[in-house]
């Protein structure tokens, strides 16, 4: 059956009905997805009982997965577990474990795996246990951001470049929360600060937690001017809120948006997340200069 669209946001997330993500998908509805997501930015699926073997399987169908790092939670596999909830003995964790305070770190504004030479193309992300209250997913699109900018900042952000470092939004979190090996695995990257998505010709900013400052200008300076760019993208205007229901399913294009996670009663509610990570195709910056289309 052909996926239904209803978009959610003026700018930008639609949502995709008539679709099993349980079972296997034939090209053209493969084809169906990837055009909206293209278009929109953020999918939502609703419904959808998935085991992780049936995830990876729909995320393998629009690239190669990454691994997650050996030193989270599920290290070495395609799916990485965000919970408040001990995988070893279902209980909840308590709030001084490190892993619960790392998830800190993704209630900050961020694109996923930009601290990768290689950085990410696609989210997804399915709610095996959501909260009643609270815990909700927020995006905000960078090409709207970039679509309202002056023109005069448009040509003179076009060609920058910014270092991005995991460890540094950690640090920002809690300057003793990565050991050092884990710090060796993910050592800071270049990632062009603008980019162009190779198929539509749109274009947006690539800001984020991760981005530690602009290549070439003062520390201070480049930080401002990361931080002027994110408090723009993420406006109000440009913010879709994801109230999450049991079996969502919410796919998104790290080349295009932010997202972060909100506050919950972590200490007494439940919530598990399993997410999939599409890698992207190639670099965004290659002999120190930006590649505006990778």
């Amino acid at each position: 059956m052909t996926p239904m669209i209803e978009k959610l946001h003026p700018l930008f997330v639609a949502e995709i009905s008539e679709i099993d993500l349980t079972k296997p998908i034939d090209d053209d509805t493969v084809g169906a997805i990837r055009d909206a997501f293209e278009e929109y930015s953020v999918l939502v699926f609703r419904d959808q009982d998935i085991t992780d073997d049936q995830q990876i399987a729909f995320s393998e169908r629009f690239g190669p997965l990454e691994r997650m790092l050996i030193g989270s939670q599920g290290g070495g596999t395609p799916i990485a577990f965000l919970a408040n909830v001990d995988q070893n003995t279902g209980e909840i964790m308590p709030p001084d474990d490190k892993r619960m305070v790392r998830n800190l770190g993704n209630m900050m504004w961020h694109s996923d795996s930009s601290f990768k030479k290689v950085p990410s193309m696609a989210s997804i992300l399915s709610g095996r246990e959501v909260t009643g209250e609270g815990g909700e997913t927020q995006f905000a699109t960078l090409r709207g951001a970039y679509d309202t900018l002056p023109g005069e900042m448009k040509r003179w952000i076009e060609g920058m470049v910014a270092e991005h470092s995991f460890a540094y939004s950690r640090s920002l979190v809690d300057p003793t929360l990565l050991t050092q090996e884990m710090k060796d695995e993910v050592p800071p990257v270049l990632q062009s600060l603008v980019r162009q998505n190779p198929l539509n010709g749109r274009k947006a900013y690539y800001v984020g937690s991760h981005a530690s400052h602009i290549v070439g200008m003062p520390i201070e300076q480049g930080r401002a001017l990361l931080d002027q760019l994110l408090d723009h993208a993420t406006e109000e205007r440009f913010v879709y809120t994801h109230r999450w229901r049991p079996r969502d399913i919410v796919m998104w294009d790290n080349r295009a948006v932010l997202h972060r996670g909100r506050p919950w009663d972590y200490l007494k509610s439940r919530r598990v997340m399993h997410r999939t990570t599409v890698a992207g195709l190639g670099p965004t910056v290659q002999d120190g200069r930006a590649v505006l289309t990778a």
